[in-house]
């Protein structure tokens, strides 16, 4: 969008000429959106977890429509099986539970894959609105050494 480019995009390599087609400008410039929407390069976008057989249903959430039903990690605690895996983790910090949407997860069940997103994760639905695509960008984050 016009207006999106005129306040994120970022002329990376100071040629005076914002061009998105060159990766120098158009990773420094998603860079800048990501970090005016509230991104935290501190903080986890999501975890993989195992989900015990009695969490709510109305604790899944399965479209990226709007993320519902955040609560502290320590509420979730008795829902997840490989908490421990976790304790590092602030358990104050509100996060929901992602599991797949059976139409587009090949072989899923209600239960897994599952995930627990943070506030990053919701940033990246603010860009775009697809499960799937947020957990690509996420993945990345955790792959990917910040060079910018």
């Amino acid at each position: 969008m016009p207006s999106t480019i005129e306040n994120y995009a970022i002329d990376f390599n100071k040629d005076n000429y914002i061009d998105l087609k060159n990766t120098n400008d158009s990773y420094a410039s998603a860079a800048n959106y990501l970090n005016k929407m509230g991104w935290d390069s501190n903080s986890y976008c999501f975890l993989k977890i195992n989900l015990k057989d009695d969490v709510p249903q109305k604790y899944l959430n399965i479209s990226a429509r709007k993320i519902k039903n955040k609560k502290k990690i320590k509420y979730f605690k008795k829902y997840i099986k490989n908490f421990d895996k976790f304790n590092s983790i602030n358990e104050n910090l509100r996060v929901a539970i992602v599991t797949p949407d059976k139409d587009i997860v090949e072989n899923a069940n209600p239960l897994s894959p599952a995930y627990i997103v943070f506030d990053n994760y919701e940033i990246i639905l603010k860009w775009n609105r697809s499960l799937r695509f947020a957990l690509a960008v996420c993945t990345l984050k955790d792959k990917i050494k910040n060079e910018l």
